[in-house]
């Protein structure tokens, strides 16, 4: 069973070095116990990464980091330029008081 679902938004967000703009993410706690979590972003169709490490910053000013690859996409709102792409953590998100560090190759 699912439990301590969260729902946030992530700013300033870089997938595999390249800005993204900005998702929302779902984090949760499988059966398991272990921490799961997806983003749902909005960009460029021609956007080379299908995965990567993401970093985003936090309403409050904080820095949240995690590897992820792509799981889905679908044509966005701006019909041929943008597609909505779910991605889907494969290691945990976790806090990093470097985003930087975690972005380069």
């Amino acid at each position: 069973m699912v439990s301590q679902h969260r729902r946030f938004e992530l700013l300033d967000v870089v997938l595999a070095g390249e800005p993204i703009g900005r998702c929302t993410i779902d984090e949760w706690q499988d059966e398991r116990g272990d921490r799961q979590w997806t983003a749902r972003v909005l960009m460029a169709r021609d956007h080379a990464s299908t995965a990567g490490e993401l970093v985003g910053r936090t309403r409050e000013g904080g820095f949240l980091t995690g590897p992820a690859m792509f799981a889905a996409h679908q044509d966005g709102p701006r019909g041929a330029r943008t597609v909505l792409v779910e991605l889907y953590g494969t290691g945990p998100l976790v806090q990093t008081t470097d985003p930087a560090a975690t972005t380069k190759p």
